[in-house]
């Protein structure tokens, strides 16, 4: 049987491995999937305004129009559009579509649906994550208060409650 002071020093080690799973594997895994959904979200923002600005075009009825147009890097001209009927619409891969304002308003309808699939599947993510790193906090804690309580017999109970 082994002595009080070596189960001590082996609940330490286990311990501080445990924080260095957190720290060097779930706090990585963490801010990689938190960055994907912002990432998605701030596309579903993009594209809202996409269907927005052609909604208004439309119901509008305007022929021409000034713009500013970024030319990269946050450098901005102005720019006349004579033709408001038919715009140039991002479709992936670096390839943009002429669509009409009709079409554009349908394809970007398809591609909202598509990517608030994909905010769900990323907002599971994150919470299952979340749930790892709270079930390993969780086996710390409990390993710290075997530690108080002097062995792995006896328990302190939770919530302050005797």
């Amino acid at each position: 049987m082994a002595s009080p002071a070596a189960a001590a020093q082996a609940r330490s080690m286990k311990i501080a491995e445990y924080e260095k799973f957190i720290g060097e594997r779930l706090q990585p895994d963490l801010a990689a999937v938190e960055q994907l959904r912002d990432k998605t979200q701030r596309e579903v923002l993009q594209w809202e305004a996409l269907l927005v600005n052609s909604r208004t075009l439309r119901t509008e009825g305007r022929d021409s129009m000034r713009t500013l147009v970024d030319l990269g890097s946050q450098v901005y001209c102005q720019a006349e559009v004579d033709d408001t009927s038919r715009v140039f619409v991002n479709v992936g891969l670096g390839f943009h579509a002429e669509m009409s304002l009709e079409e554009c308003e349908k394809f970007a309808l398809k591609k909202l649906d598509k990517l608030k699939k994909e905010i769900d599947v990323r907002i599971s993510e994150v919470a299952n994550v979340q749930s790892h790193v709270k079930l390993v906090t969780e086996g710390i804690r409990e390993l710290m208060q075997l530690d108080v309580a002097g062995g792995a017999g006896s328990r302190k109970p939770h919530g302050g409650f005797n």
